[in-house]
């Protein structure tokens, strides 16, 4: 694949990346947060209030998502610090869970929501992967020279990694890390933007000259280095949620996307098409949200057409196993959803506040300039 074109697919996966910074970094606990409220509790209330939160423009730099049904992540900055901070819903109170000088480029939550995936960029020679628990330590951490860092985290093991390292004239290392071990293996693939399919292999995707025929889909074994075809080809994306495989193939006669969720044992699957939608050079896949190792939610296009108007409705539904549940009709933002369902934050900046039954949809994150 042309290395323009790995650019344009793949540009938001990548981020700026720095040196580790010496000096201990700290973890603090706000005195306003000592009482918490029970998360499993709170996941029982079907529709928990709306808050409604001010934040100083230069401190907020980023919503991380879901901690749990009633917590929500937050990289917040202020006087040099680079916070963790999640807020609870159900007692409007921030919790300050790690604190460092270093600047924070990118968090992940695993889905187990036992760890945080940092990555910390001081300048743009180098980079630092942290394993943070939730409780505020640094299990790990990893140090990479590079420009900029792709990751893809397994979805049921964290201690599972890829990273695709890349440099200033856009080649690029690739490595797997078995946290469980502390082994960083460096491996040769033909695409650097890999993804788990197993514990013991990768997604390779080959794409075509064009990005609007997709990709043929390889797995690159872990064990022996062998990569072998599926057979499977029109890919766009293939997500392991966990206990099932979402495949996402373009028809271009019917201008659909069709779906495709698999269980991992190939028992049972469910398929639906949706509208395709495109940016002229690409294709634009829906944003979806992963609640539970077999279910997510998933926003689309009511009709097939060019993405160049941001005030397009597009349909909410929750998708499994057992089929699709069409909740209504809200703008076409990209989404970040609660464990339960129940929730989702929506939006470049996540501040809306989307609630499920009924659907409705209220800014809730507000910017002091």
């Amino acid at each position: 694949m042309k290395k323009a074109l790995m650019l344009l697919l793949c540009i938001g996966f990548l981020q700026g990346c720095s040196e580790k910074e010496s000096g201990i970094d700290t973890v603090k606990q706000d005195v306003d947060s000592e009482i918490r409220a029970d998360s499993d509790e709170v996941g029982k209330l079907a529709n928990p209030v709306k808050p409604s939160i001010l934040l100083d423009n230069n401190a907020f730099h980023s919503v991380v998502g879901w901690m749990s049904n009633d917590e929500i992540v937050f990289v917040i900055v202020e006087k040099g610090q680079w916070m963790i901070r999640t807020y609870t819903v159900s007692t409007a109170s921030w919790r300050t869970i790690y604190s460092t000088t270093t600047p924070i480029i990118q968090a992940t939550i695993h889905p187990s929501k036992e760890m945080i995936l940092l990555h910390t960029s001081k300048d743009s020679s180098s980079a630092e992967i942290q394993f943070l628990h939730k409780n505020g330590y640094i299990i790990q951490s990893l140090s990479f020279e590079s420009a900029e860092i792709y990751m893809d985290w397994h979805p049921t093991n964290p201690n599972l990694v890829v990273f695709s390292t890349f440099y200033e004239d856009w080649t690029y290392n690739t490595f797997v890390y078995d946290g469980a071990t502390q082994d960083l293996t460096s491996i040769e693939i033909e695409n650097p933007f890999v993804k788990w399919y197993d514990e013991e292999n990768l997604m390779v995707f080959r794409w075509s000259d064009s990005a609007l025929d997709g990709s043929e889909l390889f797995l690159y074994s872990n064990i022996d280095g062998t990569l072998k075809s599926t057979g499977e080809e029109k890919i766009l994306d293939v997500t392991n949620i966990g206990e099932a495989l979402l495949y996402v193939q373009i028809n271009e006669e019917n201008k659909q996307f069709e779906y495709r969720l698999e269980e991992n044992n190939g028992k049972r699957e469910f398929k639906w098409a949706t509208p395709a939608v495109s940016n002229y050079s690409e294709w634009v896949i829906p944003s979806f949200s992963i609640v539970s190792p077999q279910e997510l939610l998933l926003l689309n296009a009511k009709e097939s057409r060019n993405q160049d108007d941001p005030s397009q409705k597009s349909i909410l539904s929750k998708i499994s196993l057992g089929g699709q549940n069409i909740l209504g009709e809200v703008e076409e933002q990209s989404i970040t959803c609660s464990p339960n369902a129940n929730i989702c934050l929506g939006g470049y900046t996540k501040d809306n506040w989307i609630q499920i039954e009924p659907l409705k949809v209220e800014k809730w994150i507000y910017l002091n300039e």
